[in-house]
């Protein structure tokens, strides 16, 4: 008998311009039929409420309003009729300039009881490309053209850029260039606060770009020329420049040339990108406005398609609210479900080869937590693929491995946490239980993806507690 279940989520976006609330209704469905093993999917996503966009809240160029921020946050709360207690998934974002302020981290504390039970906090740009990718709807119109596509999302603080291929996302980057990495005393060309980068950048063209100099409107449009330059370079429609490689956050480029298809702009200079020209090129006191229009000027001198995704300046809190979040596989194993929710728990990946070399396995683990760790011992999540068809002796001989590899981690936290990729998750959990006896809990899932110097947050079982709700990330401030 089918079986759906509807869940709530919240998506907060809290930009270095602009914050947004979105609340999402999301049902996942069990697809399989008669004894067959239950297949949870996410089949539907609904908006069902979406806030005003507000400017964020500044009390100085270095520090966020706290209590400003919490006092939108309730507000729209309210305004929703929807109680924390009611939300089950979803994320909160802080993105861009906004992630590099003194007191972001006091941000969420003080948002953390308006959240839900299972609300991540993140600001890694990586994770933030591809929830605007998602949420502008490049991804969709990579899958039903079967193309590749190019969305960037430019917003305050970064341009955060991912490339889908028939709807998968192949690669993401992030470049320091954003509206408002130069913002003007009111009514005036006089900066009030510039990114240091921009100083740099400024001063390769000759400009003293400083706090307190007065730019002339040809100097502004300048330093946007070659902003629009260098987010252009990431298209691999031209050579990239030194002033490319001295902008990518990070220092961490694509992994190699995608050569998109098609380009699409997201955010709030993704926005004004797509809009008529502004008669007032200072309205918001800042650079966006120029940005945008020196990004156009840009584009016209290539031959690319340009197509307008079904978000702009929402891209962002859309995808927090609706596309943050996927589910595991159905053949898991957990000891009980007061364990979740859970946050922030650094991925241990092993590579195939790694993961073949059996001689090694315990070594190669038992050093890589080391790594993580630096000797505190804390929780980590074992990621492994898995052949696609294991035999059960070889799905207990590495149970054997594991518990072997991890048992320093096991025996201080009371638990241990594997992640597959292909579907022998439950089994794969039986086994370690065995061997371990009641003492010592055992959460093993599959049908997950993760990479080295990821993070995984676990939410509460749904689906009559055959799946659970994950959200693979970046950190919080990985800046």
């Amino acid at each position: 008998m089918d079986f759906k279940e509807v869940l709530l989520s919240v998506g907060i976006d809290i930009g270095t311009s602009t914050t947004s609330i979105i609340f999402s209704k999301i049902v996942i469905e069990n697809s399989s039929h008669g004894s067959h093993i239950p297949l949870y999917k996410i089949v539907e996503k609904e908006i069902i409420y979406r806030s005003k966009i507000y400017f964020t809240p500044l009390i100085s160029n270095n520090l966020l309003d706290v209590l400003a921020i919490k006092d939108i946050i309730l507000k729209e709360y309210e305004n929703a009729n929807i109680k924390p207690s009611n939300v089950s998934i979803g994320a909160v974002i802080i993105t861009g300039d906004t992630a590099r302020k003194k007191n972001a981290e006091e941000v969420l504390s003080s948002i953390s009881d308006l959240a839900g039970d299972f609300v991540v906090a993140t600001a890694g740009p990586e994770l933030e490309a591809i929830i605007a990718g998602k949420g502008s709807g490049a991804d969709s119109f990579s899958k039903l053209n079967y193309t590749k596509v190019m969305n960037l999302d430019i917003g305050g603080g970064t341009t955060n850029i991912a490339i889908f291929d028939n709807g998968n996302v192949i690669d993401v980057a992030c470049l320091d260039i954003g509206g408002r990495l130069i913002r003007f005393k009111k009514g005036t060309c006089q900066i009030e606060y510039i990114y240091e980068k921009m100083k740099s950048l400024a001063k390769s063209l000759g400009i003293n770009a400083i706090e307190g100099a007065l730019l002339t409107k040809n100097q502004i449009e300048s330093i946007c020329d070659k902003l629009a330059s260098v987010i252009l370079e990431s298209t691999h429609l031209k050579e990239k420049s030194k002033d490319y490689h001295f902008l990518i956050t990070n220092g961490k480029d694509f992994k190699k040339e995608c050569n998109p298809k098609h380009i699409s702009f997201s955010g709030g200079i993704g926005k004004l990108i797509y809009d008529e020209s502004l008669n007032d090129d200072f309205l918001f006191d800042d650079i966006g406005i120029i940005l945008a229009n020196s990004i156009k000027k840009e584009i016209k001198k290539y031959d690319i398609s340009l197509i307008k995704p079904s978000e702009t300046i929402g891209a962002t809190v859309v995808g927090a609210g609706s596309h943050s979040t996927s589910i595991s596989g159905s053949t898991i194993k957990y000891s009980r479900s007061s364990l979740f929710p859970m946050k922030n728990i650094p991925i241990l990946k092993l590579t195939k080869e790694e993961e073949e070399n059996k001689e090694n396995f315990v070594d190669v683990i038992r050093k890589k937590i080391t790594w993580i760790n630096n000797g505190e011992l804390e929780n980590i999540a074992l990621s492994l693929n898995g052949k696609k068809d294991m035999r059960f002796q070889e799905i207990v001989s590495l149970s054997e491995l594991i518990i072997d590899a991890m048992r320093p981690l096991i025996e201080k936290n009371k638990l241990i946490i594997v992640m597959m990729l292909n579907d022998f998750g439950k089994v794969l959990g039986q086994s370690l239980m065995a061997k371990l006896g009641e003492e010592i809990d055992v959460i093993s899932m599959d049908s997950i993806s993760a990479s080295d110097g990821d993070f995984i947050d676990i939410g509460k079982p749904v689906g009559m507690g055959s799946v659970l709700p994950v959200v693979v990330k970046t950190l919080v401030f990985n800046y």
